[in-house]
């Protein structure tokens, strides 16, 4: 073939099309040459899933990730999060407990939302096949496993849509599977298993517009929104995208065009139904989150610099592992790349004014305040911004891989030579200077103009090297950059220590096996007196009332926070600290471990128990799963401003009907501040300024004294602040933790008169602030009439299962059954067999009125449109069962007729 017809063939092709081919509007083709070669080793794909494996087990071995050190890749949300989710699924899958529910955090919450969000990867079935022992390491093999698939589906996207099968689909392979998205965001496992399918759904819609075939494109979707339908949702609004860019590329006529946008419709609708039994119940638990609630930015805003986030392209950069500019980096060879991409004759002008524009989108999109606000689901982000930015780095790889082999199948064009120095001179000129912070800021450009020379050197030898020749150096140079990065990142991202996780965690054991063995009751909630994690049920394993979790129910975070617990509804989260032992009872509370021995609370609770350094106690003033309170408390709505000890007061009073008050105020004595003026803004209520002569150790100290012989609360919040120090007579007595959210907590029993200080210490950089310190006495003789009412009348469990429970109850006087059950649709209440009302106590609690008399009691429990879901997800796998037989039986019947035709042709001519 001559040289000019050679390039008017390449012509014809494009970015995501293998050969040059007329479109076939049938759902069947014949496969490409490159595939009928059946049993030629796929040595490059292969390849493609050990190199991410290998280069992302030796930057853990380099960082002492156990087995190789003592240390754990466990950091942030993965930390306090993720394993322990993971841990309450591998428990319920070796153990064969329900997935639809789990009383292990929260209270009580629907786990197959909290799965769809965090623990859905089919991979992590893996882990029924290991014992608890080797959890962590079992999910660190995954989370490589699933770099390693990252790459290999992006080499077979390659091999399809270039019909290329040689060491380059490899190096591409490991640039998308070592990205900084997946170097910096890998401590979020959640999230990587959809970025690894997104070269499989862009090799289904290719295939789907290009041959009309759905099948891996539905499957692959339908993988993606199960693994993590969050990260799905960005691949949605991509696949809208690119289904538009490929019909432009494939110069569909109108009608074909007609006819893929219905397969692409209907593929994506089955995609959705087969994981409808997941997705639907997700979506309504989703109904009772914070995050539901957002306001649509009303001004444009950009965050960053264009010519910093430009830079993050490069080299050498470091990855944003919680905040910064947007990942972009996947390799230094794809930015130069570009510059041939656009300026070679080959490639039509629609493809590069498309790919620019993709590229730009995304870009723009990470800088806009409401693009990102729109990819984010309509959400600001709290850390990890710009969580689509893999998407960049996709567009860029495939519009790279379309310039590389232009750039080497031929003989080499100077021109596109040019346009890779072009490219690099550009990069490298915007980024030098775009960066001011560090002692060298412009390092990295340094670095990667040197990288970028020796690629251009290389790439310049293919005047007279063979292409294999110049791809096995490219290759090296590849490997080395990408084995840097890889290294580079995992120091970025840190680790934890491996042995201490989770702290005390075979004392805590000893003392949750001493509960099991003495305890009879079918049902009970323990806690530790001050949390570890902020999801310490799920990371230890036992009933408990912390959860933090996106798909936290807002009610109950809110009636928790006016309780006073330590909670955020912006945060997501509601977890247990020491409290009162009102609160106790309405959260079923009936043990505590402190690890640490202190308890400051020697009148509600018992010890029981010692292991080491922790500490067993028995709650005193225990109630039931249920127990009758008064019908006011059902229609009671929590009044937001009064602080959580008055709040207490109107909750006992109306539950118990018991007069007087549960807690009694103790203003301030005498105050003895240090550094800092205060003025005082009615009770409880302060705000502070830093004198400019303020010495380095200053602090807030407020001095109390006790009415009468008790125990004492106090509830202190300062901003800045992290920690309160309580003091009885001069001696310091305990430390609590105040960084996070406030709450109650108890602060000693003590005699008449007495001196109590509660101090903060206050770094120089706290400025200015607000206070709000609250210290309240319990009446022991309220708190004993008011438990003599309630435990007169508590439900007794006669069953009890992951996701029902029965119990028998005597009611002495009509009223109201609370629950310590949060709220939501998904429960159903059975009395004495009939199907009753649940009502929602305090907004947040589950509750069901009932008369006089003997009651049996049954909740039952369903997700909101699980039902509905599965009966979407089996009628879809039916579906697609029957397409795929009878377009098996259409091709059979194809190929038999062509075959009766050659038979009778013979019998004609005999």
């Amino acid at each position: 073939m001559s040289e000019n017809k050679k390039r008017k063939s390449l012509k014809n092709t494009n970015p995501l099309q293998k050969v040059p081919s007329k479109v076939n509007t049938s759902n069947e083709t014949n496969a490409p040459a490159v595939e009928n070669k059946k049993r030629q080793v796929p040595i490059w794909e292969i390849l493609s899933f050990i190199l991410p494996f290998v280069m992302l087990g030796i930057g853990f071995a380099m960082i002492k990730i156990h087995p190789f050190g003592d240390r754990q890749f466990l950091v942030t949300d993965l930390w306090h999060q993720y394993y322990p989710f993971f841990r309450v699924l591998h428990e319920k899958l070796r153990e064969g407990g329900s997935l639809l529910y789990t009383w292990t955090s929260g209270m009580g919450t629907n786990f197959l939302a909290i799965m769809a969000y965090y623990a859905a990867s089919p991979l992590n079935l893996l882990s029924v096949l290991v014992s608890e022992e080797y959890l962590r390491e079992t999910m660190t093999v995954i989370l490589m496993l699933k770099f390693s698939f990252a790459g290999l589906f992006f080499s077979r996207m390659l091999r399809y849509c270039f019909g290329k099968n040689d060491i380059s689909i490899c190096m591409f392979s490991v640039m998308y599977a070592l990205c900084s998205y997946m170097m910096g965001y890998y401590w979020n496992t959640i999230w990587i298993d959809t970025v690894a399918l997104l070269p499989l759904v862009m090799h289904g819609l290719t295939a789907l517009v290009r041959e009309g075939k759905y099948r891996t494109y539905v499957i692959a979707l339908a993988l993606a929104l199960l693994s993590n339908y969050y990260i799905a949702y960005f691949i949605c609004i991509f696949t809208v995208l690119a289904f538009f860019c490929l019909c432009l590329y494939e110069k569909l006529d109108l009608r074909t065009f007609g006819k893929r946008f219905a397969l692409v419709a209907g593929g994506s609708l089955f995609g959705a139904g087969l994981s409808a039994w997941i997705l639907l119940p997700a979506y309504h638990a989703l109904q009772l989150t914070h995050s539901v609630s957002n306001t649509f930015p009303k001004e444009i805003t950009f965050y960053e610099g264009w010519r910093e986030i430009i830079s993050n392209m490069l080299a050498f950069t470091e990855v944003t592992s919680k905040s910064g500019l947007p990942n972009l980096y996947c390799g230094l060879l794809p930015v130069l790349l570009l510059g041939a991409f656009l300026v070679a004759k080959n490639i039509r002008i629609r493809e590069k004014i498309t790919a620019v524009l993709l590229m730009v989108f995304l870009i723009v999109s990470c800088n806009m305040n409401i693009l990102n606000f729109i990819w984010h689901g309509f959400h600001f982000t709290n850390m990890l911004p710009y969580r689509f930015s893999f998407l960049f780095s996709f567009v860029v790889l495939v519009a790279a891989y379309r310039a590389y082999h232009i750039l080497l199948d031929e003989k080499l064009s100077i021109w596109q030579w040019f346009g890779m120095l072009a490219s690099a001179v550009l990069f490298l000129t915007l980024s030098y200077g775009a960066r001011t912070e560090g002692n060298d800021p412009n390092k990295f450009v340094i670095a990667s103009g040197i990288l970028a020379s020796v690629y251009l050197i290389i790439v310049l030898c293919r005047t007279f090297m063979p292409k294999s020749a110049v791809q096995i150096l490219l290759a090296a140079v590849l490997a080395f950059e990408m084995g840097q990065h890889a290294i580079n990142g995992v120091k970025t991202v840190g680790s934890s220590d491996y042995v201490s996780y989770p702290s005390s965690g075979e004392h805590v054991d000893t003392l949750l096996a001493q509960i099991e063995d003495t305890e009879d009751d079918l049902f009970y909630r323990t806690e530790l007196s001050a949390w570890y994690s902020l999801n310490d049920p799920s990371l230890y394993g036992y009933d408990g009332f912390s959860q933090f979790s996106s798909m936290a129910n807002k009610r109950v975070t809110t009636f928790s926070r006016l309780i006073g617990m330590p909670a955020s509804e912006a945060g997501n989260r509601y977890y247990y600290a020491n409290t009162s032992p009102f609160t106790n009872m309405l959260l079923n509370i009936q043990y505590m471990i402190a690890k640490d021995g202190y308890n400051a609370d020697e009148l509600s609770m018992s010890r029981i128990g010692v292991s080491g350094n922790c500490t067993l106690y028995r709650n005193d003033y225990a109630t039931s799963l249920g127990f009758m309170s008064n019908p006011a408390a059902a229609s009671y709505k929590m009044d937001t401003t009064l602080n959580p000890f008055e709040q207490q007061n109107v909750v006992f009073r109306r539950m118990t009907e018991v007069g007087g008050e549960l807690f009694t105020r103790i203003d301030i004595t005498h105050v003895g501040h240090k550094g800092y003026e205060v003025s005082r803004n009615g009770y409880g209520s302060y705000s502070y300024t830093r004198k400019e002569d303020a010495p380095a150790e200053s602090f807030l100290k407020y001095n109390y004294t006790t009415l009468k012989k008790g125990m004492v609360y106090a509830y202190m919040t300062v901003k800045n602040g992290d920690n309160m120090l309580v003091y009885h007579n001069g001696d310091k007595k305990h430390s609590y933790n105040i960084s996070r959210q406030p709450f109650i907590t108890p602060v000693g029993y003590y005699d008449e008169g007495e001196l109590v200080t509660l101090r903060c210490n206050l770094k120089e950089d706290a400025k200015s602030g607000t206070i709000k310190v609250y210290f309240y006495q319990l009446n022991e003789d309220v708190l004993k009439e008011g438990y003599e009412a309630l435990s007169d009348e508590m439900l007794k469990l006669t069953k009890f299962s992951d996701t029902a429970f029965t119990g028998e109850i005597d009611v002495k006087q009509a009223g109201c059954l609370y629950m310590s059950v949060p709220y939501e649709e998904g429960w159903t209440v059975y009395v004495d067999g009939k199907k009753s009302k649940i009502v929602p106590v305090f907004d947040a609690m589950c509750g069901v009125n009932l008369t006089e008399g003997t009651h049996t009691i049954t909740m039952k429990y369903s997700p909101k449109g699980f039902v509905m879901g599965l009966v979407i997800s089996i009628s879809a796998v039916v579906l697609f069962v029957v397409l795929y037989v009878l377009e098996r039986r259409r091709k059979m019947m194809a190929a038999a007729v062509p075959t009766k035709a050659k038979k009778k042709n013979v019998s004609g001519k005999s």
